[in-house]
Formats: C-alpha cells, sequence, structure tokens
C-alpha cells in the first residue's frame, strides 16, 4: 500500500521537526522545505496529499505561495492548511479569501490534526465506537494523573508552551516591524523629495518680465543675489561631506605613512582580529559584545584600514536530549551520538531577524560607512560551523567539537588594490 504524503512548509526547523512526528503517527510519508519558494519548485514535479504552510517566513510569506498554489490548475485541487501564531476572525478570512482550505493555530492540538486529514480524506474516519473507547480512556488516564500533578509539575508543562508561543509571537512582531520600518522609510524619503523641490521652488527667481530700460540694473542685482543665496545654501549642505573627505584623507596618510615605513619589511602583520566563544543558545548580539565590536572598529578606523570588517558568527548543531513540549537540552557526554534526539539548536533556529542583527548594531555600520565613505565595508555574515566527529563517537566528543565551532569572529581583510 502506498503511503500518503504530506508537504510541510516552515522556515522554522523545529516547528518542522515538531510537526513532522505528529504526522508520521498516522503513517504518512513526509517531505519539509523551509521557504515558500522551495515548495514551489517542490510542487513542480510532486503531488502531495496535503499541504500544511506557515504563514510568516523569510522571503515569500505563506499568503502569496497559497495564492500561487491554486492558480495553478495542476495543483490546486491539493488541500492547503494554513497555520499561524495570529489570532483572530481577520486572519482566518484573509487566508480562506486566498484559497486556503483550512486554518489551524500555530499550536495546534492532535485532534487538530487528525480532524483535519480526516476531512480532506487523507486518511480513513474512524468508527464511532472507537472514537468513544479513545475518549473514556483518555479521560481515566487524566483523572488517574491529576493527583499526581503538583505545581512543580504544571510549572514544567506550561513553561515550555509559553516560551515556544514567546518565540514565535517574537519573530512576527520582527516581521511586522521591518514592513512597517521600510513602509516608513520610503514615505520618509518621498516628503524629504517634495520638501527639497519646493524650496528650489521658493529660491529660484521668477522668469522676468521685460523692464522698462533704467530698470535693467536693479533686475541683475537682484538675478546676482539669488545666485550667491544658491551657493551659500549648497555650501552649507556639502560642507559635512568636505569634513568628512578631509578626515579621509588624513586616514589615507596615516596609512600611507605606516605602508612606508614597513615597506623594507618582507612580510606585514596582519590586521588584528578577535574571537568570541557562544554559549549554546545564547545571542550573538549582546550589548557588552556590541561594545567590543564598536571598540574593534574604533581601532581599525584609528589606524587608517582600508577594506572588509567582516563579524562572522559561526552556529554550531549540538548534541540534545529531550522532546519539542518539553524543550532539548545537552545530551550527556557519555551518550552515543545516534542516539541523540535531536542534533541542532533550536534557541538558534528560531531567532527573530531582530535578534540576528539588532538595530544598534546596523546603526553602527551605516555610521562607518558615512565617516569612513565607503572605504571600510563592514558586513554581518551567519555560518554553520564544521569539524564535528565520526557518528559513532560519543555526545560528550560531539557537543566538544560544537562549542569550538559556536563563536563570534570579528574578521578584516585589508583591501589589495
Amino acid at each position: 500500500m502506498t503511503l500518503k504524503r504530506a508537504l510541510i512548509v516552515d522556515d522554522s526547523k523545529s516547528a518542522r521537526v515538531i510537526l513532522s512526528r505528529l504526522l508520521e503517527k498516522h503513517d504518512l510519508a513526509v517531505e519539509t522545505r523551509e521557504s515558500a519558494e522551495g515548495a514551489l519548485e517542490y510542487l513542480e514535479q510532486n503531488r502531495p496529499d496535503v499541504i500544511f504552510m506557515d504563514h510568516v517566513m523569510s522571503g515569500m510569506d505563506g499568503l502569496s505561495a497559497l495564492q500561487l498554489i491554486k492558480k495553478d490548475p495542476l495543483i490546486a485541487s491539493i488541500p492547503v492548511l494554513m497555520y499561524t501564531s495570529q489570532d483572530g476572525v481577520v486572519y482566518a478570512d484573509a487566508a480562506k479569501a486566498s484559497g486556503a482550505d483550512g486554518v489551524l493555530p500555530k499550536q495546534m492540538a492532535t485532534s487538530d490534526i487528525t480532524d483535519a486529514l480526516i476531512k480532506f480524506k487523507v486518511i480513513p474516519a474512524r468508527p464511532a465506537s472507537v472514537i468513544a473507547a479513545d475518549r473514556t480512556e483518555a479521560a481515566h488516564a487524566a483523572v488517574a494523573l491529576m493527583p499526581a500533578l503538583g505545581p512543580t509539575d504544571v510549572r514544567q508543562i506550561v513553561e515550555p508552551l509559553l516560551r515556544d508561543q514567546g518565540s514565535e509571537l517574537r519573530r512576527y512582531i520582527g516581521h511586522e516591524f521591518e514592513a512597517l520600518a521600510t513602509k516608513l522609510s520610503a514615505d520618509m524619503a518621498r516628503r524629504i523629495e517634495s520638501a527639497a523641490a519646493d524650496i528650489v521652488h521658493r529660491l529660484a527667481p521668477p522668469p522676468p518680465a521685460p523692464p522698462p530700460r533704467p530698470w535693467a540694473l536693479i533686475g541683475g542685482l537682484f538675478a546676482a543675489c539669488a545666485v550667491m543665496a544658491v551657493f551659500g545654501v549648497c555650501l552649507l549642505r556639502y560642507q559635512g561631506e568636505v569634513v568628512g573627505l578631509r578626515a579621509t584623507i588624513d586616514r589615507q596618510s596615516v596609512a600611507l605613512a605606516t605602508s612606508s615605513a614597513s615597506v623594507s619589511s618582507v612580510t606585514t602583520d596582519p590586521w588584528p582580529g578577535e574571537r568570541h566563544p557562544l554559549g549554546f543558545g545564547e545571542a550573538p548580539f549582546t550589548p557588552a559584545r556590541i561594545a567590543q565590536l564598536s571598540n574593534w572598529l574604533g581601532t581599525l578606523e584609528q589606524h587608517g584600514f582600508v577594506g572588509t570588517a567582516r563579524i562572522v558568527v559561526s552556529l554550531s548543531d549540538y548534541c540534545l536530549t529531550g522532546n519539542p513540549g518539553e524543550g532539548f537540552s545537552i545530551a550527556p557526554v557519555e551518550l552515543p551520538i545516534s542516539a541523540c534526539d535531536l542534533r541542532g539548536s533550536p534557541p538558534d533556529d528560531m531567532r527573530p531577524t531582530a535578534e540576528r542583527e539588532p538595530t544598534a548594531v546596523k546603526t553602527l555600520l551605516a555610521a562607518l560607512d558615512a565617516r569612513t565613505h565607503g572605504e571600510i565595508r563592514a558586513e554581518v555574515v551567519y555560518a554553520k560551523a564544521s569539524g564535528y566527529p565520526p557518528l559513532g563517537g560519543t555526545a560528550g566528543q560531539w557537543n566538544a567539537a560544537a562549542a569550538q565551532g559556536h563563536i563570534l569572529e570579528f574578521i578584516a581583510q585589508a583591501r589589495t588594490h
């Protein structure tokens, strides 16, 4: 018997793992994609029986992908179930208007998935007698467990759920804030351009009417005054850039003097870099590290550096034990690598865009670019760490290698031409 197939589209690795395990309990073959673009490419050659689509994702969002799917007659009949952390009727109506066959909450229950799969005939409906027996068994199990649940037990159950919900909410809010900031920036640019055009219009002299001969001298004086006024405005406008260019010339002079002093040596010392280890789940850009980054960039600028200042965040996959509901933790050192419940880093996978490159870091790099007129080009790069031991080793060996590669590096690469 051929297994029915399900496609999960979500940019959160942890969310894909959790939903995959829930669907595999219904004997479904599960395929996953981390972007809407990847899902559309997959659907060019494959026809799953059902699609689970997240709403907020990097790149194309879920609603846009849904509209493209429903416009294609070859795949429009595939049921698409949207899920999101948003609540309310407004989002549900928008999703259904775009063609969604169903809308589920982000923290969906097993019963929500089962009912949806039965509704769209992905799995067969269960007899009423089996459903009643399952409900009776679940009720008896709940009654048996309730007396054993104390405050500590309840806290252990609720806190992971609250953390997951908080992470999804932060990711959604970051996405919405970025969209709002882009819109406000475009609107501000239009307003500034309109105001500048109005000022120029007001400063420009009106077209002169043919004056009587005695007024020719007065007209010439007025035109000369207008030209002087425009010249003064331009001079004030570009005074800051002149000062910046002068600072650039001074900095290049320092760099040239440094290069001349060391021209007789065969080799030169490389520009200084820094290396900062990161703990499991630790955010790369804390206030203290942003201060270290600022000091390092200031040192490069002071010594006349010209080139690329690269801020590299290397993320490792750790050997973890646990489950999505209760959370994951570092595995015991003696545990075989093959017995790990997950090799990854859920805190890094679910970290929102606003924490990956905070506003303070963007402001710092933009100010550096403006001061140096692009001679120091700073960029933030995310990379996956490597150098793990073979899979036949222990969790301790694996996590030791992961800790070595989980770092924040400041690398200066001087321009060679």
